[in-house]
């Protein structure tokens, strides 16, 4: 097959799984189950026709609102499609057609799920986030870019770094500054990404939760405000998923 068309597919069928996402993305939270009932509008109950559901497409056509009520659908429907799908063709790109393409496209669709449920309910299902880390460490022995040791390792050094710091918090601020969901997150990044993943994640992670932090404190001129942590280290984590090589050759160049 034509590799113009190979990417074709791949963006094709990322966005079908992104429509799922955002499935994920509203029932989760709502603890509403996946399966039934089938999707609807969430304002009129509506039932979606299938045509109504074409992925990105159905939305542009409906101008972004529902064809039974004139609700406005969220953006947020056709971008989350529409990420699905450059991460399939990215992680083609990346990694060709072998099991890490595969197992990163699951990572990083997992970490725009759990992103953005984080950023509106300030909870990452422990479906995702604790299922993802134990999968990630099964399926690591049959990996390339990855062995099992340093799967585990990445996984035990993201646990008990944030693990410690959210306990230090916890019983010596007497603050939860963390939460337990950003815990394991840490830990599932590290099952896939092994040690130098969490590294980056956690620098990245930070740099940019402080430039996002930064304009807040001098409007509000205050630090009495929340923000998910979860967001930034998934950002933190897709960098040094497709830059690993270019950083690790600067670290030493420098």
């Amino acid at each position: 097959m034509n590799e113009f068309l190979i990417y074709i597919f791949l963006f094709i069928l990322g966005t079908v799984l992104g429509s799922f996402y955002n499935v994920l993305i509203y029932r989760l939270p709502r603890n509403i189950s996946i399966i039934y009932p089938p999707s609807h509008c969430p304002n009129c109950k509506a039932p979606i026709k299938w045509y109504d559901n074409i992925p990105i497409i159905s939305y542009i056509l409906l101008r972004g609102k529902c064809r039974n009520c004139g609700e406005k659908i969220s953006p947020r429907y056709p971008i989350v499609e529409f990420l699905s799908g450059a991460f399939a063709v990215i992680s083609y790109y990346k990694w060709g057609a072998s099991l890490d393409a595969l197992i990163y496209y699951f990572f990083f669709s997992n970490l725009l799920v759990m992103s953005i449920i984080d950023w509106y309910y300030f909870i990452i299902p422990p479906q995702l986030n604790l299922g993802g880390l134990v999968l990630a460490i099964t399926v690591s022995p049959f990996r390339q870019t990855l062995t099992f040791k340093e799967s585990l390792f990445g996984a035990l050094i993201g646990t008990l770094f944030l693990g410690l710091l959210y306990l230090f918090y916890l019983k010596v601020k007497k603050v939860e500054a963390l939460g337990l969901g950003d815990v394991i997150l840490m830990g599932f990044i590290g099952a896939v990404e092994g040690p130098f993943g969490v590294l980056i994640s956690l620098i990245v992670g930070s740099v940019v939760a402080l430039l996002y932090v930064i304009p807040k404190i001098l409007k509000n001129k205050s630090l009495q405000f929340a923000i998910p942590f979860g967001p930034f280290l998934s950002i933190g984590a897709f960098v040094g998923a497709l830059f690993k090589e270019q950083i690790l050759n600067w670290w030493f160049y420098v």
